[in-house]
């Protein structure tokens, strides 16, 4: 049965809305696209879409079949979630493959050549593009008007997408690239009972708006939110089994689902194997939190041990988490 807190990724009947096919200039597919969700709010945060993203053709030079552009407004995380390619950023061209996440500022020109089908899930914020998504669904609908229509396209040409030229570049490894991030090679990391958490994308690198943070979990990791939470959530499954409790609603979410936790509702985890979960909604300041607590813990243990400093910490900084702990 469906739940509304529940959205399977690997289930495109269920999950797609206002799919698209975006043809290339020898009118090839290259991209079957879908909304997942919209934005909301001034920043339009909690903007997500779904993509397979086909390769380019055998014998095809992936220098020249890039198609660089950027965006004057607007912040993207893509999880790449199969295949491989490669990204031509920042005068540098590098490999990226499963379980890479590409994160691409405003004004950031990028290029993508895709050797392989790859599942691409974006997130988003500030991005005009993707409010266009309920007006393309009703030209389609009302009037039949194919995306890639010539004149649909020049319409579309004011909508931040700007084409750049072919682009200059080194070719460098992922490592050295720094839109790419791993959850391997995180910013920084913090060891608390059952999991450890992993930052990979600061909030300055999201004009002060979200950021992103993994928590790996070990089987048996719980956790308890507060009972209103003052914030939408928005958690991404990669790896692993998770239970939720959303309201009184229980649910295991696997890898490629997506839980979408309103605001106010009460909810909690447990981890039924090792999984991987993102906090792709970004509004807890994680970073800044984790930071600060590992900071008394280490050099004011006293203050630490002493009532209230961590509910105090948690409040400074959005942490809406409860309890967490490790079943026995």
């Amino acid at each position: 049965m469906k739940n509304e807190f529940l959205i399977d990724l690997n289930d495109r009947e269920s999950s797609w809305i206002y799919p698209i096919v975006v043809k290339t200039p020898d009118g090839r597919i290259g991209e079957e696209q879908s909304t997942i969700l919209m934005g909301e709010g001034p920043n339009r945060i909690f903007c997500v879409t779904d993509s397979i993203m086909h390769a380019i053709p055998e014998g095809t030079d992936p220098d020249s079949s890039a198609m660089a552009h950027e965006h004057r407004f607007g912040y993207e995380t893509f999880f790449c979630d199969s295949g491989k390619m490669y990204l031509y950023i920042d005068g540098k061209k590098c490999l990226v493959k499963e379980g890479d996440i590409l994160h691409l500022q405003a004004g950031q020109a990028h290029g993508m050549a895709f050797l392989e089908d790859m599942k691409y899930r974006g997130f988003f914020h500030d991005m005009d593009i993707i409010g266009d998504a309920q007006a393309v669904n009703n030209l389609r609908t009302y009037m039949q008007v194919d995306y890639n229509d010539s004149e649909f396209a020049k319409a579309r040409g004011g909508n931040d997408f700007i084409v750049r030229e072919r682009p200059l570049f080194q070719e460098v490894p992922a490592e050295e690239v720094s839109a790419v991030r791993h959850p391997d090679r995180p910013l920084a990391e913090y060891r608390l009972d059952g999991v450890t958490m992993k930052v990979l994308i600061q909030r300055w690198e999201n004009a002060g708006v979200c950021e992103l943070c993994c928590a790996e979990m070990e089987p048996g990791f719980t956790a308890e939110w507060v009972k209103f939470p003052r914030h939408r959530d928005l958690l991404y499954v990669r790896s692993g089994q998770v239970r939720f409790t959303v309201y009184n609603e229980e649910f295991t979410a696997k890898a490629g689902c997506l839980v979408n936790i309103p605001k106010f509702a009460p909810h909690s985890l447990v981890a039924l194997t090792k999984a991987q979960v993102y906090d792709v909604g970004g509004q807890t300041y994680w970073a800044s939190f984790l930071h600060d607590y590992f900071s008394i813990k280490t050099y004011d243990p006293e203050r630490f041990n002493k009532s209230g400093t961590i509910e105090e910490l948690k409040e400074k900084f959005g942490c809406q988490i409860k309890t967490i702990g490790k079943a026995g």
